[in-house]
Order: C-alpha cells, then structure tokens, then sequence
C-alpha cells in the first residue's frame, strides 16, 4: 500500500532532523557532537531512509552525505582531548 510521505514518517519527534519545504529531512548540523548524539544521530537516519520512499531515498542520502556526525564527533572529542577533558576512569587517580 502507498501511503503519502507524511503517513510513512514515524509518529515519534525527531531530535536531529527537521523536514525541509521539499519533504526530505535536513540534518540540524550542531557545533559539538558527543559520541551519544552521534549513535542517535546514525540511528535516526536509518529510520528515516528505511522509511523514505524509493523515489526520493537519492535525494534523502544526498542530503545526509553533507553532514558527517561521525567527523563532528571526532572534532568534538579533538577538541576536548586539547584542553584534557577528555573521559577519564575516576579510580584512575
């Protein structure tokens, strides 16, 4: 059965993407991504392209390859590692 694009999306809100004039789901590019927002991020995405029509599944993953959250994650933690906050085992000191 076919359903319209809207009926096809999950009724749960999505946190990392918005849908954009065009139907398909724009990555909100955040300034710091932590490992966690990068897995829900991965996650929300094979939701999304498991749901996305296969007329329009180019178009989806066209938009995604702009955004890498892995990259923004390794960023984020390169960032962190800098300043030596990075995750430490508290019984290590």
């Amino acid at each position: 059965m076919n359903l319209p694009d809207e009926a096809e999306m999950p009724t749960t809100p999505l946190h990392y993407h918005v849908r954009d004039a065009s139907g398909l789901f724009q990555p909100i590019a955040f300034g710091f991504v932590t490992e966690r927002m990068r897995d829900e991020i991965l996650v929300e995405r094979e939701l999304i392209l498991r749901l996305t029509p296969a007329s329009r599944r180019a178009g989806q993953e066209a938009l995604f390859a702009r955004y890498d959250p892995r990259r923004s994650a390794d960023v984020f933690r390169s960032l962190l590692s800098l300043f030596l906050c990075e995750r430490r085992d508290p019984r290590a000191a």
